[in-house]
């Protein structure tokens, strides 16, 4: 094989690692015995110190000295561990991240996921109802980036549309010209 192309697909392969995802490993694989927020929610001490991967949707950041308390509305993750869109959620959760998160990154309704380790519940009030919340340790959080939203009246100027000047394609036109 010749040695120009031993090199340009060397060159290829290194283009494309290093455009490899910025996610964290821990974040894109979900620990092997991932339990599920449901089950913790119904049996905490059983699944104190295990490992989880979970996240969703912040509902609250609370700076404290050490630490940044997340409330998350827990939603399904998909297997990259982006939280997914969805009305279901199988419920709430506090994450404990061990630095100084800036609130007005992580702002209610931004997607996030955590790694760490279970350590036990805290009961906050809900309206008129005191909700357990199992707590995460974390390790590891990743914050996902905001969906691009565009009004409803946005034209994108690249898109083409080919039916819009000859709607009758790939068909001859219908009507005769009569001279």
């Amino acid at each position: 094989m010749n040695v120009t192309y031993r090199i340009a697909g060397l060159l290829y392969i290194l283009l494309l690692a290093s455009c490899a995802s910025t996610i964290p490993a821990t974040i894109r694989q979900a620990p092997a015995d991932n339990p599920l927020l449901s089950e913790v929610r119904n049996d905490t001490a059983q699944f104190e110190s295990k490992t989880v991967r979970w996240g969703g949707e912040i509902l609250a950041i609370d700076n404290q000295e050490n630490t940044t308390a997340l409330t998350i509305l827990a939603r399904p993750l998909s297997k990259s561990g982006k939280p997914r869109s969805t009305d279901s959620s199988p419920g709430r959760f506090i994450a404990h991240i061990p630095a100084f998160l800036e609130p007005k990154v992580y702002t209610a309704g931004r997607n996030v996921t955590v790694v760490g380790t279970l350590a036990g519940t805290e009961k906050h009030p809900v309206g008129e109802h005191d909700y357990t919340y199992p707590v995460v340790k974390a390790t590891d959080w990743f914050l996902w980036p905001k969906a691009v939203q565009y009004p409803s009246d946005y034209y994108d100027p690249w898109f083409y549309d080919p039916w819009y000047y000859y709607p009758w394609y790939p068909y001859p036109r219908l009507h005769h010209h009569h001279h």
